[in-house]
């Protein structure tokens, strides 16, 4: 693996936020950078992730390895969703920082401004080739104040929370032309996964090109105890930002929590919004997360969700006045992710290991 830090000023004034956070040798260690995008017109979504583990455990020596994931979902015809999974010895990641600026696992890449690369197990194949615009700056989902104040094991950004991708798509041979289509990208790191989160993002609302919401709700550990949920929120809409983040009660949290479906609100001095974001089970896969301690996780997600979004106004001093409604319909982003596995929902990512292999 290589690792180069130097910034040179021809790239975006982000791109730092997706170095990588591995040293090359430490553990434990996890990292993820994700795409996640819609073909409105086909109602599909899809879910590429790029990942690196550097596991402990008690068998001698773990190694380090990479992967490659891969999901599709179709609103229109859910039993034609799937997952796929591509595992790599660590000496076929690299990652570049300089003018190159990339990351490769295999014959895949993840650049500053596109992303290519496939994943085939048993009848299906999937494999990409996309384009798509860097952000000026980089979404935190919590301040720093926050972060030392829970001490997380894990982190996260969105250094490319609302652009547009352009390219293809092939599903088992089909192609699918992607122009302007909306997504966002996302990079993880850290020593292990929180015990459980809800995250919902989406930025193709109906008649609002422009408006964005990222919502996350998570459960850090600390010193063997979980934390009080902690709740951001974002949404930019109008031309106007807003910003919601608090610790919740776990009570209150999971009341408005069901699998598939998350009621959320959130207020500051100047509006307040009720949103739902839901979809159906089989509108949902199910992965297998591996800790690099080796303590499971279950992740289940859907690209084809819908949201709304309810917003008012403060008038009169303390009363709120209704301004108006925002919906995105088969094209928001849902996950669920916690320590235990739901029997509901389809489990895929079944695929190739290729470490150990020649």
């Amino acid at each position: 693996m290589t690792a180069v830090y130097e910034k040179p000023s021809s790239l975006a004034t982000n791109f730092s936020d997706n170095l990588c956070r591995w040293d090359g040798h430490g553990a434990p260690h996890y990292e993820v950078w994700f795409l996640t995008l819609n073909h409105r017109a086909s109602q599909r979504g899809f879910w590429f992730r790029y990942t690196l583990e550097s596991p402990i455990g008690l068998d001698n020596d773990p190694k380090p390895s990479a992967a490659l994931w891969a999901a599709v979902f179709n609103r229109e015809s859910p039993d034609r969703n799937f997952g796929l999974r591509r595992e790599y010895p660590i000496d076929q990641l690299s990652f570049d920082g300089r003018e190159d600026f990339s990351l490769r696992i295999g014959e895949a890449s993840f650049k500053l401004s596109s992303a290519v690369g496939g994943v085939a197990s048993g009848d299906h194949t999937v494999e990409w080739d996309l384009s798509y615009t860097p952000c000026e700056t980089t979404y935190h989902h919590i301040s720093r104040a926050l972060i030392h104040l829970t001490r997380p094991s894990s982190f996260v950004c969105s250094p490319n929370l609302d652009t547009r991708f352009s390219g293809r798509i092939s599903i088992d041979g089909e192609n699918i032309i992607l122009e302007d289509e909306p997504g966002c990208q996302s990079h993880l790191w850290g020593r292990k996964h929180v015990d459980e989160w809800v995250w919902v993002h989406s930025n193709a609302f109906e008649n609002y090109p422009g408006t964005v919401f990222e919502g996350l709700a998570a459960r850090p550990r600390r010193a063997g105890r979980k934390l009080p949920p902690v709740q951001s929120l974002y949404l930019r809409h109008r031309g106007e930002e807003h910003r919601f983040i608090r610790l919740r009660l776990a009570e209150q949290w999971h009341r408005k929590l069901g699998m598939g479906y998350w009621s959320f609100s959130a207020m500051n001095s100047r509006v307040y919004i009720e949103g739902t974001a839901q979809c159906r089970l089989r509108d949902m896969l199910q992965a297998e997360y591996s800790d690099p301690d080796g303590e499971r996780l279950f992740c289940i997600n859907s690209e084809v969700a819908n949201l709304k979004i309810r917003l008012f106004r403060r008038a009169h001093g303390v009363r709120w006045r209704h301004e108006e409604t925002i919906k995105s319909n088969a094209a928001a982003h849902v996950e669920h992710a916690s320590r235990i596995s739901d029997p509901g929902v389809k489990l895929a990512f079944f695929g190739e290991d290729l470490v150990g292999k020649e």
